[in-house]
């Protein structure tokens, strides 16, 4: 049985990354077409999600460009990438001076950043 859509459920999130799990707030969940609930962590500092099923599934939302009216849809994703474009790093974590336990954390897990971006590619 699904827990009711306004209940947080943290243990997907404990799962995929439980460093990180200060890091992030409950937001709300969805229930799939297949009857999967996914569950959406909004990051506090790059206000980017992450989207989990229990069984540790990892999806993105995406809709149409050309039609921002339409509804858009969930893909899954690849978890280790959809993690290197939420969680924040370089010139976006330098400007939360005050996180000074998260760099810690953020460097001990510096094999999970991507290369600098380039000024556009994160943009959203």
């Amino acid at each position: 049985m699904l827990r009711p859509p306004d209940e947080p459920d943290w243990q997907p999130l404990l799962d995929f990354a439980p460093d990180h799990v200060d890091d992030f707030m409950w937001m709300f969940a969805v229930e799939l077409e297949d009857g999967r609930r996914l569950d959406a962590y909004k990051h506090r500092w790059s206000r980017r999600y992450l989207h989990l099923t229990d069984k540790g599934r990892v999806f993105v939302y995406e809709h149409s460009a050309e039609n921002l009216d339409q509804p858009g849809w969930y893909r899954e994703a690849n978890p280790i990438w959809l993690l290197q474009i939420v969680l924040p790093s370089g010139d976006l974590l330098a400007s939360h001076h005050d996180c000074v336990e998260w760099a810690k954390r953020a460097r001990q897990d510096s094999n999970l950043r991507p290369l600098a971006p380039e000024a556009s590619a994160l943009s959203s």
